[in-house]
């Protein structure tokens, strides 16, 4: 989670964060048999979080503090919508190990493109999710700041063995972008599936694997 989403959602909801102190948190939730347990395993991985260079620890030991993070969590979206006049979503994953990297270069790429981009994600399946912002952009700067920020992103993706979409499909807007991070084969074979369920092409047409 970067701050400046943090910092959206505090004036969206109206609440304060427990702290927005730091450029990015992790937030991580524990399941156990017992609270010993749990214990144990969030003393094991705050340990391993400090020797990897994390700032802090924090704890969410109380209704209250958990209420707020959760609640911060589930209105990102609405949040980053709320502080923009229109935007449009990256929707990318890398492996787990390549998530920091991916990370820093889509918070640096904003200076590149001079353009304003703000992103969360899940660092446990490598989806990231990178929302690109209009503003006061007029059609014509919007339309080649936009794609030229895509370009970046998803080509970065393919640099680290990702992939252009995480969760939310492909549709029309990221056929191109699959042609390139995908072997021919394997769209083939894509292809291939489509014809044996949908030979008339009824379902979904004009996507990616239609005939």
């Amino acid at each position: 989670m970067q701050r400046e989403v943090i910092i959206d959602a505090e004036k969206y909801l109206g609440k304060k964060f427990p702290d927005n102190s730091a450029d990015a948190y992790l937030l991580l939730k524990f399941d156990g048999n017992s609270t010993e347990e749990i214990e144990k395993d969030y003393e094991n991985v705050a340990r391993i979080c400090l020797e990897q260079g994390a700032i802090d620890i924090l704890i969410s030991d109380t209704t209250e503090r958990e209420d707020s993070i959760w609640k911060a969590r589930g209105a990102f979206l609405e949040a980053i919508k709320g502080s923009t006049s229109f935007m449009d979503e990256v929707d990318v994953v890398v492996p787990r190990s390549s998530v920091n990297e991916m990370v820093e270069y889509i918070h640096g790429l904003y200076k590149e493109v001079n353009i304003r981009i703000k992103s969360f994600g899940h660092a446990g399946d490598g989806n990231l999710h990178a929302y690109i912002l209009k503003d006061e952009l007029s059609e014509e700067e919007w339309e080649e700041k936009m794609k030229s920020a895509m370009d970046k992103i998803y080509g970065k993706a393919r640099e680290l063995s990702g992939q252009v979409s995480g969760e939310h499909g492909i549709g029309y807007a990221k056929k191109s972008y699959l042609m390139e991070a995908m072997d021919p084969a394997t769209v083939e074979i894509m292809r291939g599936i489509k014809k044996a369920f949908d030979p008339k092409n009824i379902l979904n047409p004009h996507k990616v694997c239609q005939i």
